[in-house]
């Protein structure tokens, strides 16, 4: 199997519909590895089918699943947690159907990294029975069996993808092309949080300090992505140096031009919070923690939060953790509550007129101060 296909956070992953019923005779076996691997559909996997003859087979073979099972196999597949793409409505054979994996390389390489199927046809195509999985002839695609499909290169290193540090050294750009390009892909919206993102985007677009602005080239990539949406939560500062004063206007004002400054469209969202909120007696500061939420994929935790993207290359080692879904959007929905309100009409970016006008995301409105 290449390298570039076994280095990326998300993969595209073609299932054969027989594949479904694999499960050794085992109930409690079939519902472990189901629920294994719809996990690991959930934040790295884009279900590929070779024709709709696939796709409804696939359903179908679903369906006969264990009710529970059932249940959550459709939950993924209608809630838009994993993408789901027909390669060609009429191509044939299916993944089924394939008894030569040199079929693999000649029509699905470029549609997929990773084919499960089930044991019996596992083996034909080439996957010895000690293995987990094997590469097909040109190694353009891995092949797996189902039964064992947490074990397979592909999936384990998306795993190892996700979760590794920027190495001191390494381009941002690798970064870019392995772990956060395939992340927003199919990512709605994502979510920025990060205390400090917006006084950098000032000085840079206020008071002219061109360095250490990492929010504009993550960015101006974000905005390579067909469609993306993404929003903001910063702080303003409690105090700032009087020759450069960071006050409300200002840090809006250096957003709204590096918005200004991308060449291709994206749709952002601003919202601002006080560094120091008031709650009673209870004193509320804007935390240091700093994180990327890609829709309900996955979030990121980041040490140095966007700072780190502002050199061509990571200036030290950073660690990224995996942040659980639910406490990332506490975190949003806490710093939500506290925002500053905003003007009438908000400050919500438009992408196609360049002004700030209208309401935010209607996947995610803002809740009320």
């Amino acid at each position: 199997m290449s390298e570039t296909a076994k280095r990326l956070s998300v993969f595209n992953v073609g299932i054969g519909s027989s594949a479904i019923q694999d499960h050794g005779g085992d109930p409690a076996l079939r519902r472990a590895i189901h629920e294994e691997l719809l996990e690991d559909l959930m934040v790295h996997g884009r279900l590929v089918f070779a024709s709709d003859k696939h796709l409804s087979a696939f359903v179908k073979a679903v369906r006969g699943l264990p009710t529970s099972l059932a249940k959550a196999w459709e939950t993924v597949l209608t809630s838009g947690r994993v993408s789901v793409n027909v390669v060609d409505p009429t191509r044939k054979p299916d993944i089924d159907s394939l008894t030569d994996s040199a079929l693999l390389d000649e029509r699905y390489s470029d549609a997929m990294q990773l084919v499960l199927v089930e044991a019996v046809q596992a083996e034909i195509l080439g996957v010895p029975p000690e293995e987990f999985s094997a590469s097909s002839p040109e190694g353009s695609v891995e092949i797996g069996r189902i039964t064992t499909a947490s074990r397979t290169a592909t999936i384990l290193a998306a795993r190892q993808v996700l979760t590794a540090p920027l190495r001191h050294g390494v381009s941002r750009e690798e970064e870019w092309e392995e772990r956060l390009r395939p992340l927003a892909i199919n990512s709605r919206p994502i979510v920025i949080y990060d205390k400090y993102a917006g006084m950098q985007a000032a000085r840079r677009y206020i008071y002219d300090r061109p360095k250490g602005d990492g929010l504009t080239w993550l960015l101006r990539h974000l905005s390579t992505v067909p469609d993306q949406k993404v929003r903001i939560i910063t702080a303003v500062p409690f105090k700032s140096a009087p020759r450069e004063p960071m006050d409300v206007e200002v840090v809006r004002r250096g957003l709204v031009l590096l918005h200004r400054s991308l060449k291709n469209s994206l749709k952002m969202d601003i919202v601002l919070v006080p560094e120091r909120t008031r709650d009673g007696d209870h004193i509320e500061r804007f935390g240091h923690d700093r994180h990327i939420r890609f829709g309900q994929r996955a979030a990121l935790a980041l040490g140095m939060g966007v700072q780190s993207f502002s050199m061509k290359h990571f200036q030290e080692t950073t660690t990224v953790a995996r942040l659980p879904i639910a406490d990332a959007r506490r975190r949003e929905e806490r710093q939500l509550r506290a925002a500053i309100r905003p003007p009438p009409g908000g400050w919500w970016v438009d992408p196609v007129t360049d002004t700030e006008a209208g309401q935010l995301s209607p996947e995610e409105p803002q809740s009320s101060p």
